[in-house]
Order: C-alpha cells, then sequence, then structure tokens
C-alpha cells in the first residue's frame, strides 16, 4: 500500500490536495501481519478503531457518506 500512497501523492495529487489515505479491511486480529506489514512505512500511519466484523453495507455506506458531508 505504501507504494501506491507514494504514486497517488507524487503523480495524481494536485496543489491544496490532502496526502493520499489508505484504508486496510482485515478479517483477523493479527498482531505479528500487522507489525510485517507496516515495518518500513514512510507514511504516517494512524489507527482509529477495529471490530472483529465489517458493519452492513448500507450502514457503512451512511458512515461514510456522513464523513464526506461533514467536510
Amino acid at each position: 500500500m505504501n507504494m501506491y500512497l507514494n504514486y497517488f501523492n507524487k503523480e495524481e495529487n494536485t496543489e491544496g490536495d490532502n496526502m493520499p489515505i489508505g484504508i486496510v479491511l482485515g478479517a483477523y486480529k493479527d498482531q505479528i501481519l500487522v507489525e510485517y506489514a507496516t515495518e518500513s512505512i514512510s507514511n504516517k500511519l494512524f489507527v482509529s478503531k477495529y471490530q472483529l466484523f465489517l458493519p452492513d453495507k448500507k450502514v457503512l455506506a451512511r458512515q461514510l457518506e456522513k464523513l464526506l458531508n461533514d467536510e
């Protein structure tokens, strides 16, 4: 993901754009896997929260729409 974020930042972002973000969804909580996956990432990494299950598609769409409208 770091490669895609760096590419998008250099090649696709225009002046005034925020830094791109990546979202990783995982089915299992595995600390070792996360450690290896994020070991040398140069981009800032933020973790908000995790759930052991994905929300309903409609709930997820509403939450995303709310976040986009709040900006």
